[in-house]
């Protein structure tokens, strides 16, 4: 038989135990919000790789830090291909500060390119 602990009663209470769960109507309504949202990054997304590569890697760099970038894998994958395509073209390279190399290297390692 295992030892049975004594545990102190927390300051909280019972505050959180009572849990009301939605309505269908309320969860399909969050689901559809959450959709647009989704619609919306996509857009942006798409915005910053029109601007330039560096914008596009920071807006990368902050979806992936706000922990959503599993919702755009897609996206991408697909831009920092173009990216890593593009590395040699003179036309395609504003924002060669050190920051914006270091970031471009830490995200194509972070995605497993050959990259050095």
């Amino acid at each position: 038989m295992s030892p049975v602990a004594n545990f102190h009663l927390d300051s909280w209470g019972d505050q959180f135990v009572p849990f009301i769960p939605e309505d269908k109507v309320t969860h399909a309504s969050k689901e559809e919000q959450v959709e647009d949202l989704k619609k919306e990054g996509r857009r942006k997304l798409m915005d910053a790789a029109a601007y330039s590569p560096s914008q596009l890697l920071n807006f990368i760099d902050v979806v992936q830090q706000l922990g959503v970038a599993y919702h755009f894998e897609g996206e991408i994958e697909e831009a920092l291909q173009h990216i890593y395509d593009s590395v040699h073209d003179v036309n395609d390279r504003d924002g060669d500060d050190l920051y914006n190399i270091s970031l471009q290297f830490q995200l194509h390692k972070q995605q497993c390119y050959n990259i050095s």
